[in-house]
């Protein structure tokens, strides 16, 4: 049997940079392997062959998922390819250009390969801070780039990197909510963002929102793509998807065709038909019997102005359970006005009761928030 990956052309090339250079040498040891028939584990160091009992060659990835914590996360030549299916129903078949910075040692990063080769792309690899340079100017110019939120959030502390933002294709923001004032900010400087949903186990995303809709103010993070659907459980407003490119497996637990995943993420469907996600079940805070959504707090005081991140959580409590902490950056900050704005526009119980400062919150390798 002849697989898909033996008979795919790359177009590729590294900026140069240590880590374009890593990634360069990563995809092309990953592509060998794939091309041979190898089914591969993907890890930080380098892919590795495995095997595998599933007749199909795989692909498997460490992600937290849905589950919380790390498993391996299995798909394979079908599952990734209807994933970039669903993705060119809604922003066409012309070729996808990349300028890929994320890990492909996770579904995001590698993603970008599997739609260059599925559209005849290129890929670009190099560091997100790359756009930081004024030589890297028009490096954008015609290409897509995937980002988080906070990395996101660190570029468009230049200008420089936020001119070269603005001459991109699209800019996809996924892997976790956009707060109100990132959005507020990239809504006022008119960039290209294509806000979106999905997960390792859905091969990356599974509902899309255009930037002409993210600019005209819709809320959320698109309707479904092609080849995937979104609904919410009624008892416990939880997202379910069922998905062609949902993985093999998770962990121990198979995911036959056409399964619903549960995940732990909350949302509605707006009134334009697009998800808003709303949170996560497995954040929110049980205080004194009551349950607190961080994110409500977190975008109360991003909005002040006063602070560039900040993250809440809750810590256990001999009285109320579970407390709510908050720790923000920069260190610096005046702690006092903050107390006041929450004092003033949040009920007692959702009130921080303990704060901590620091120069920078924790970020995986993937430019997320450590929770």
């Amino acid at each position: 049997m002849k697989h898909l990956y033996a008979t795919r052309n790359c177009s590729w090339h590294s900026l140069r940079s240590p880590k374009g250079d890593f990634l360069l040498q990563y995809a092309s040891q990953a592509y060998r392997l794939l091309g041979g028939g190898e089914s591969i584990l993907f890890q930080p160091s380098g892919p590795v062959v495995t095997s595998d009992d599933h007749q199909s060659l795989t692909l498997s990835f460490y992600s937290g998922g849905t589950s919380g914590k790390p498993e391996v996360v299995k798909h394979n030549e079908h599952t990734l390819a209807s994933s970039v299916s669903g993705l060119v129903g809604r922003i066409g078949s012309s070729p996808i250009d990349s300028f890929c910075c994320l890990p492909l040692w996770h579904v995001g990063g590698w993603m970008q390969l599997e739609r260059a080769w599925a559209t005849g792309g290129q890929v670009v690899f190099g560091d997100y801070r790359d756009l930081l340079k004024t030589k890297n100017h028009d490096l954008l110019v015609g290409k897509w780039i995937s980002l988080v939120p906070t990395q996101l959030h660190e570029l468009l502390k230049s200008q420089t990197a936020t001119d070269c933002l603005l001459r991109a294709k699209g800019i996809f923001i996924g892997g976790a909510a956009m707060n109100t004032h990132l959005i507020q900010k990239s809504r006022s400087l008119a960039l290209p963002i294509f806000p979106c949903y999905g997960s390792s186990e859905t091969a990356g995303m599974v509902t899309l929102l255009s930037s002409d809709s993210f600019l005209n103010l819709i809320d959320g993070v698109g309707e479904a793509l092609a080849h995937a659907s979104i609904r919410i459980n009624e008892t416990n407003q939880k997202i379910e998807i069922r998905s062609s490119s949902l993985c093999l497996s998770r962990g121990d637990e198979d995911f036959p065709a056409n399964s619903w995943l549960k995940t732990p993420d909350l949302g509605y469907i707006g009134g334009s038909g697009s998800l808003v996600i709303t949170g996560r079940s497995d954040r929110v805070i049980n205080s004194g019997g009551e349950k607190i959504q961080p994110e409500i707090i977190e975008n109360l005081l991003i909005s002040s102005g006063l602070i560039e991140q900040c993250m809440a959580h809750g810590e256990p409590h001999e009285k109320w359970g579970e407390c709510v902490v908050v720790s923000i950056c920069p260190r610096g900050v005046k702690l006092d006005e903050l107390k006041k704005i929450v004092k003033n526009e949040l009920p007692l119980h959702m009130q921080p009761k303990i704060w901590r400062t620091m120069d920078a919150l924790p970020l995986s390798d993937m430019g997320k928030r450590k929770n």
